[in-house]
């Protein structure tokens, strides 16, 4: 199934239009936490802001199955 990675922030929405082909809803999350910890690390190094950053993974109909928090893949502990 095709999965899409839009990513919103606080003032911006990028549109996936490719997509990934994955098996699952579980397996699109997994790459959603994998990247969002990839695009934190950059935006950390570049002093920029991640609040309200997320995934939003939609299917090819453009609805929203699941979202991933920028904050939610950092740990602090």
């Amino acid at each position: 199934m095709l999965f899409y990675f839009n990513v919103r922030s606080e003032n911006s929405y990028d549109i996936d239009e490719e997509g990934v082909d994955l098996p699952t809803l579980e397996a699109a999350r997994s790459e959603a936490r994998k990247s969002a910890r990839e695009m934190v690390a950059e935006l950390v190094l570049h002093d920029r802001r991640i609040a309200g950053m997320r995934f939003e993974i939609t299917d090819s109909s453009g609805d929203v199955l699941a979202a991933i928090l920028f904050r939610d893949v950092i740990k602090f502990d």
